[in-house]
């Protein structure tokens, strides 16, 4: 079967917030529900027992405290005396998506040389050493949209900590030996994206739904060979500074002395550039590109564009999602692909907003001899969501589990202001936590199938395979099927 087709016809895809923690834990719930639900009776039961009713979960939003230094960085505080810990973490905006053409990696390689480089009068060495007397370890890196950069201490230690983190912001060294040793090291790593079919996959993905957008560019080892030190320290002078950032202090700390610190360290750091307006990503689909690859386990990526930060169609697309394949074993495909058929060891759907139109994803892994039949299925779930949507009990039963697993956000006081500061960087309502749960309850069941609707219904859709040889010939029954030798090379799309 010749297949031009959008996911509802055969003929014609978590700052981020913070949320895959939460989806891992709701995996694994389901998983040890399935798994009761299965054998039970095999284990002495003669029908399942009774499990009673619980009250709802009470959870209480704590008070943020924020505060805003003459620099511009927005600090929130989060007192928390359970432990003599304190955590700061800082979010900058830019991220990968500004790395030059030709220097895809430059971003990525300036927050190693930042964090490895030495900082202030410190060599790399005496850095290291200082941070290794008090127990801290202290990170920087890059995401697509954002820097960032953190550490935990003992709150003691504090005092003598902040001083190290604001040299390491505002006057690393990227000492060149350093500099040698993480660039290879980038190359290095880069170099064996190719080994294992989730990682290239994840490539290829990113490449063919986001073409045309920074969004969409990744890392090669030419163009990583292409950076020198000095193209890091410029490409740091332009793009890290306190405009738009947001700093979290969590756990046992005096906040009016912390604050006065946080001033005398930062506030007269000088903006960085403003980031420049992006353009909407365009998909290279509909288009299937197959990487030929000797494993046991097909890995499969499908896609369209998903929506925008911010979109009103958000939370009912969350819950749509959670239905169709973000909820782990109770969700539709999830059951219709391994429950019932056993046709993948995983399968999974995300939805993924940036500040252009994101990503909604079906990630999957299957035997080689299933993966006909494992994309016929696929397909087939996609089209009667998309037409039909949720049921009312599938619905019902997605309100009540989000709901309760949002608790998980508020494990303990860390990983909640965590997630708080992300929604804040990403400029989500101050009471978003308060009532993300009511909205959640209020989605109808009009509203999910026409979230769903719209995402699944795109045309341009991109299908990612890595395999073995031989499956070439079941992928052309989807439609044209692109052999792709290197991730590095450029994409091809159907005429």
């Amino acid at each position: 079967m010749n297949c031009e087709f959008s996911i509802l016809n055969f003929s014609s895809f978590n700052s981020k917030f913070k949320i895959q923690n939460l989806k891992l834990k709701g995996i694994l719930f389901s998983a040890v529900v399935g798994w009761i639900t299965v054998f039970l009776p095999s284990i002495g039961f003669s029908k399942a027992p009774f499990v009673p009713e619980t009250a709802p979960l009470n959870i209480q939003v704590p008070a943020f405290d924020v505060k805003t230094l003459t620099c511009g960085i927005k600090v929130i505080f989060l007192k928390s005396d359970e432990m003599p810990l304190v955590s700061i973490n800082l979010m900058i905006p830019g991220g990968s998506i500004l790395d030059p053409e030709g220097q895809e990696g430059l971003g990525s390689l300036m927050t190693s040389c930042l964090r490895n480089g030495g900082a202030g009068d410190l060599s790399p060495e005496a850095f290291d050493a200082a941070l290794e007397n008090k127990a801290v370890d202290m990170s920087a890196s890059v995401d697509k949209e954002s820097f960032s950069a953190g550490f935990k201490c003992l709150s003691r230690d504090l005092p003598e900590v902040l001083p190290l983190f604001a040299d390491m912001l505002r006057r690393p060294q990227f000492n060149i030996k350093r500099f040698e040793t993480d660039k290879a090291d980038s190359i290095d790593e880069v170099s064996r994206l190719e080994d294992t079919p989730d990682a290239l996959t994840r490539v290829l993905f990113s490449k063919a739904l986001l073409d045309q957008s920074p969004y969409g560019h990744s890392a090669s080892p030419k163009s990583l060979s292409l950076v020198k030190q000095g193209d890091v320290l410029k490409f740091y002078q332009a793009h890290l500074g306190p405009a738009g950032s947001v700093l979290e202090v969590t756990g046992n700390v005096d906040e009016e002395k912390v604050l006065a610190q946080l001033e005398s360290l930062f506030g007269d750091w000088t903006a960085q550039e403003k980031l420049p307006d992006y353009a909407e990503a365009k998909s290279l689909g509909p288009v299937i590109y197959f990487y030929p690859k000797q494993v046991s386990q097909v890995f499969i990526r499908f896609g369209v564009l998903g929506l925008k930060r911010h979109d009103p169609q958000d939370i009912p697309l969350s819950v749509a999602n959670y239905i169709l394949g973000g909820s782990g074993f109770t969700s539709r495909l999830m059951h219709q692909i391994r429950s019932d058929r056993g046709l993948a060891y995983f399968v999974d759907s995300v939805t993924v907003p940036f500040n252009i139109r994101g990503i909604f994803e079906v990630i999957g892994g299957t035997r080689p001899d299933s993966v006909k039949e494992y994309l016929t299925v696929m397909f087939q779930v996609l089209n009667d969501f998309a037409k039909t949507g949720p049921t009312e009990s599938e619905l019902q039963q997605a309100q009540k589990s989000m709901v309760e697993e949002f608790a998980y956000n508020f494990e303990s006081p860390f990983a909640l202001a965590d997630y708080h500061t992300s929604l804040t960087f990403n400029g989500y309502p101050d009471d978003y936590l308060q009532t993300y749960r009511d909205k959640v309850k209020a989605v109808t069941q009009v509203q999910a199938a026409s979230a769903a609707s719209a995402i699944l219904s795109q045309k341009d859709w991109v299908l990612i395979v890595a395999g073995p040889e031989e499956l070439e010939k079941d992928l052309e029954a989807f439609g044209t099927v692109h052999k792709v030798t290197s991730i590095f090379d450029p994409l091809v799309s159907n005429p």
